[in-house]
């Protein structure tokens, strides 16, 4: 079960597959830690667009641009080579709309990296289960014969 969304912290108290109490309070926290970066950047990044907007429009084009860099060697890591890569590379020869489109991409890297991340917690931490209920089985095992 891959919890992305706010409230994830307090549905693995309640997952069994993720073991014991102590081992759910564990994947709570990480999840809570990933959720609240995730939050802070996004919020963030939201108010210095607004306030940039608004005060300073030629900051946001050498923002944007260097936003649009960044996420272009990204891509073309990952092998992309269309039109968002393109977009990426320099959203201002794209005008307004290339600056909303880069946006947009920044946004949807930054949720698919959150549910990245998410997802490797909750593995790290079933795991972590399954290995602990072999290890009591084991133990048990042991002292019972």
């Amino acid at each position: 079960m891959s919890s992305i969304n706010s409230a994830s912290p307090v549905v693995v108290m309640f997952d069994p597959s993720k073991g014991s109490l102590t081992n759910r309070a564990q994947c709570a926290k990480e999840h809570f830690k990933n959720n609240l970066n995730y939050n802070v950047q996004l919020g963030l990044a939201g108010a210095a667009g607004g306030i940039a907007i608004a005060k300073k429009p030629k900051f946001l084009v050498k923002a944007a641009t260097k936003i649009g860099e960044i996420t272009s060697k990204l891509i073309s890591k990952l092998g992309g080579k269309g039109m968002a890569a393109k977009i990426m590379k320099n959203p201002t020869k794209f005008g307004k709309y290339g600056m909303i489109a880069a946006a947009g991409l920044w946004v949807l890297s930054k949720i698919q990296n959150h549910a990245y991340k998410s997802g490797q917690i909750d593995q790290k931490y079933t795991d972590s289960a399954a290995i602990e209920q072999q290890t009591k089985n084991v133990v048990l095992d042991y002292y019972v014969k």
